[in-house]
């Protein structure tokens, strides 16, 4: 194991989603940022990049546009707890509209679902993506005011991509299951203004293994990132395909985004789904889940230019088409200059004009450690998650939560 980089719990989301992540639990790891030796740039292009992202910082504008509110948003899953009697995927639908975001992420994955979503619903089985956005609850989503939503989308016969020698029907059966998908999307969403990225997770962690830090990497890793560009070449197939025999006259629009979460690590010699595969494919946009470069608003800047530069997007977002699908921190252990970091962040993803950001969440999916044995959700006490949240158990608003709030109160109507 590299002495820079060691595997912490990030948010220890306990979902059991999909064998593409892991081969039994979800588990997320944030590292040490990359050595400050590492490409650093110079003092001078340092002061400039601080000098962009302070001109740009959310807190110091007295408006802000209209359209941060569906750019600016948060995900909801596997949250553990609850304020309402409403089925929790549309509790928090509900909540985060109430706040003032029109940006939502939520989880299409058929595996777990009661994991995903646990309270207040008896969910059927899906063996298929477009039968879960089907469900009913799924259903009441697509039609409430999001002008924005991002679907983690995870499909069961998705689960042997990383198999060598698959058939070529393998990639067939992925490209369909996302046409058809796509394809009920502009079906039912086609009359609103409404963007919808379907996206898959982490992707460093679902090439190497999760929490694995190819230092050095295995023997087949060329391989293994070939076989995931073939793979994420089929999803984005399907979602073209879906668009172009459907999209005419649409006033929504589907979109598929390849997501990246250790970007830094190239900075020290170890590939990186950044640089070893996004070139080898193109999709309508990458996502970002952020947790290596939040260092300081210098470091995510960096980490947004390094994507950029490898990824290849297509003419639905243009050139360079990178968003942020996760970004957070956890309140309760890193209670200090929470609203001066976000500030910074967010600085930092509108001076570079990101045209998403996902905040990672809307209620804490993860229990304090530290406590044995550990509650059993619904839990009441804030003491006992580790604060990824805007809405605490309690139901008042987290640091991050009246940051936030006010930023989308403010933004122009």
């Amino acid at each position: 194991m590299s002495p820079h980089v060691f595997p912490v719990s990030r948010r220890g989301f306990l979902c059991r989603c999909s064998a593409l992540a892991a081969p039994a639990i979800f588990r997320h790891w944030r590292g040490t940022a990359a050595p400050a030796e590492a490409a650093a740039p110079t003092s001078e292009l340092r002061r400039e990049i601080q000098q962009r992202i302070d001109a740009h910082r959310p807190g110091r504008q007295r408006r802000l546009p209209a359209d941060f509110r569906r750019r600016v948003g948060a995900t909801h899953v596997a949250g553990k707890y609850h304020l309402t009697n409403r089925p929790f995927l549309l509790e928090g639908a509900a909540k985060l509209l109430e706040l003032g975001t029109r940006l939502g992420k939520f989880w299409l994955i058929p595996r777990d679902l009661e994991r995903s979503y646990p309270f207040h619903h008896r969910w059927d089985r899906h063996d298929s993506l477009v039968s879960l956005a089907r469900s009913e609850p799924f259903a009441e989503l697509l039609t409430l005011p999001f002008e924005t939503l991002l679907f983690e989308a995870h499909a069961p016969r998705e689960e042997t991509w990383k198999r060598p020698d698959l058939p070529a029907s393998f990639y067939e059966a992925v490209t369909a299951e996302f046409s058809e998908l796509t394809a009920h999307l502009y079906r039912v969403c086609r009359d609103r203004p409404v963007t919808i990225i379907l996206q898959h997770w982490e992707g460093d962690w679902l090439l190497r293994g999760a929490g694995q830090t190819w230092d050095p990497p295995p023997a087949d890793w060329r391989a293994r990132c070939e076989r995931m560009q073939r793979w994420l070449a089929a999803r984005q197939a399907g979602v073209s395909r879906a668009r172009r025999d459907c999209g005419a006259g649409a006033r929504c629009r589907v979109a598929h985004a390849a997501e990246v979460n250790r970007v830094a690590d190239a900075w020290r010699g170890i590939p990186t789904m950044t640089r070893e595969v996004l070139p080898g494919v193109e999709l309508d946009l990458v996502s970002y889940s952020a947790y290596d470069g939040l260092a300081d608003g210098v470091t995510l800047w960096r980490c947004v230019e390094e994507i950029r530069r490898h990824a290849r997007t297509g003419e639905l977002f243009g050139p360079r088409a990178v968003y942020v699908g996760e970004i957070g921190l956890p309140e309760n252990e890193q209670p200090d200059r929470v609203t001066e970091r976000w500030d910074e962040w967010l600085g930092a993803l509108l001076a570079l004009d990101v045209p998403y950001v996902a905040q990672w969440e809307l209620y804490c999916n993860e229990l304090t450690p530290r406590l044995s044995p550990s509650p059993e959700p619904p839990v009441t006490d804030p003491s006992q998650v580790r604060g990824f949240w805007l809405v605490k158990p309690d139901g008042s608003l987290s640091q991050t939560g009246r940051f936030l709030h006010d930023l989308w109160q403010r933004a122009e109507a």
